[in-house]
């Protein structure tokens, strides 16, 4: 039966809170790939949502453990875009950075860990950004 003056959506958020806990479990479970999947798969059911943009840098993560660098850059910049200002936003930016640099695009890697500093001095994640930027011999 639906919540009184929710629309009937309260279903909805239930299941979305569901299936997000199911991804973020095989994340924490070490199941890397499984937790990549439903990730994405719960990005692709519930675009905009609430969780959206956490269980895009939680893609990251699984996909980065899984030694998917190529993807989890992908993931982490869909992090960003889809919430610039958001509460993984610094981290997001700075695993973009990092992953980017792994994959040999050091140009690229330096601009976006520049960007870090620039958007969020105050974060913790400028400081690290720093020293990767000295590792990858940024300009």
């Amino acid at each position: 039966m639906p919540v009184p003056g929710t629309g009937g959506s309260a279903e909805l958020a239930v299941s979305e809170q569901a299936d997000f806990d199911r991804a973020k479990a095989a994340l924490d479970s070490g199941d890397f790939q499984g937790a990549a999947n439903q990730f994405a798969a719960f990005t692709e059911a519930y675009t905009g949502g609430p969780l959206t943009g956490e269980a895009h840098y939680l893609r990251g993560e699984a996909l980065r453990q899984a030694g998917d660098t190529s993807n989890a850059a992908r993931a982490y910049l869909q992090a960003f875009s889809g919430q610039p200002d958001g509460p993984r936003a610094p981290a997001a930016l700075l695993k973009l950075g990092a992953s980017l640099g792994l994959l040999g695009q050091t140009q690229e890697a330096c601009v976006t860990l520049g960007e870090v500093g620039v958007r969020f001095p105050t974060a913790p994640e400028a400081v690290e950004a720093t020293t990767a930027m000295q590792a990858l011999g940024c300009q």
